[in-house]
């Protein structure tokens, strides 16, 4: 039901994130920035980009206090707004149109037209980005991109993402190679179901664009760091027709040996999903243990008596200086629970002045009891967090 009204609040002029934020709120009620990007699985700053923008077109409106929250209007309000904001884009542009043609005809015109190929250097990152998303706004026909890990969020962050849906919306053919994983699977989202998106770890250190196999823009990464100030990157604009369908031909050929995106943020998801309910986990223990003045490093590390260094999900320590690792033991593909958990009680045989303990799930069998006991593990089960923190907080400090 809820992805049927997103559908439809998007005939409304209303993002795929910003219906699903409306929808969100009008469920859930007030909440801030921070407890929406939880939710809904987005970034903190995209979460106030995406209230900032529903507020100002009065879809959600904001509470004093700190922190600030936000809640929904209601719907017929809402429909209402967003139904006088289509009828005056409209007819704005009807106004222009005849002006505009007026205009048009008093052009000065050269006595012949010109053929000839234009090349244009283009310096520094965000000159190359904005260069990127006017060739996206203006595509009508086609757009085929290689882009660098960077090049993909920032395309998310910056808004170009949104254009290339856009075109995609009105019929353009929009094809993206990028790398997709956790650090991308967000800008990843927001593309999938759109444009024909696939997956390449192969792709060079540059970044290509094509549009309507007429123009082409080339930029070499020499720097593919975080941000948009970037002075390092250079890129050759031009609209040589030859020029273009010869890359659209290359891009082809490696777009075709490009990994579909389904499948592989499919895998990307999983791995996310667990990590994330590992860090939920060790949350819920934290708050558990604050009452009894437990400290909770995540993750951590501790030193065995060899000398090795044993990682964690956390390491807890106590007023009384005891340390105590933590780990975090979830079911996965190719991974049995049993194994994970034999493999992280085994770390206890070379801990002599930390204690440990595992919470696993699914529940623990026999065998991993019996093991956990002999060396002296604490395990408790997982399925439950709640419960799973206060069987921790009992266990290394004998609360409620």
């Amino acid at each position: 039901m809820d992805e049927r009204i997103v559908e439809l609040l998007g005939t409304y002029g209303l993002s795929e994130r910003e219906a699903r934020t409306f929808v969100f709120l009008t469920k859930n009620g007030a909440c801030g920035a921070g407890d929406l990007a939880k939710a809904i699985g987005i970034r903190r700053m995209e979460a106030y980009r995406l209230l900032k923008k529903l507020l100002d077109r009065g879809v959600v409106v904001s509470t004093a206090g700190k922190p600030i929250k936000y809640q929904a209007e209601s719907l017929d309000g809402v429909l209402s707004l967003l139904t006088d904001e289509q009828k005056g884009f409209v007819r704005r542009m009807q106004d222009a149109k005849g002006e505009l043609s007026a205009l048009w005809k008093q052009l000065p015109r050269s006595p012949k037209e010109s053929f000839e190929q234009r090349f244009r250097i283009i310096q520094g990152r965000e000159q190359i980005y904005n260069s990127m998303a006017k060739m996206a706004e203006l595509a009508a026909g086609s757009l085929d991109l290689v882009l660098t890990r960077n090049d993909l969020i920032q395309a998310h962050v910056l808004g170009i993402a949104d254009k290339l849906v856009a075109a995609a919306r009105r019929g353009v053919e929009v094809r993206v190679v990028a790398p997709l994983d956790g650090s991308t699977l967000e800008a990843a989202e927001a593309l999938e179901k759109s444009t024909d998106l696939r997956h390449s770890d192969d792709a060079p250190r540059s970044r290509l664009m094509v549009a309507d196999r007429t123009q082409t823009l080339v930029s070499l990464v020499l720097d593919d760091s975080k941000g948009v100030k970037n002075d390092r990157d250079v890129a050759i604009w031009t609209d040589s027709k030859d020029y273009a369908e010869t890359m659209e031909g290359l891009y082809r050929v490696s777009f075709e040996k490009a990994e579909r995106a389904a499948g592989r943020l499919a895998q990307v998801r999983a791995q996310v999903r667990f990590e994330d309910k590992v860090a939920a986990t060790v949350e819920v223990v934290r708050a558990a243990l604050a009452e009894d003045g437990w400290k909770v490093e995540a993750p951590g590390t501790i030193a065995g008596g060899s000398g090795a260094l044993f990682e964690f999900a956390a390491v807890l320590s106590g007023p009384d200086r005891k340390r105590v690792g933590l780990d975090v033991v979830f079911a996965q593909r190719g991974s049995p629970v049993a194994d994970r958990i034999a493999a992280s009680a085994l770390k206890k045989l070379d801990l002599k002045d930390a204690g440990l303990v595992v919470i696993a799930s699914p529940p623990p069998d026999e065998a991993a009891k019996a093991l956990a006991e002999l060396l002296g593990v604490t395990l408790v089960d997982g399925t439950d967090a709640v419960a799973a923190a206060a069987a921790v907080r009992s266990s290394v400090s004998g609360g409620a």
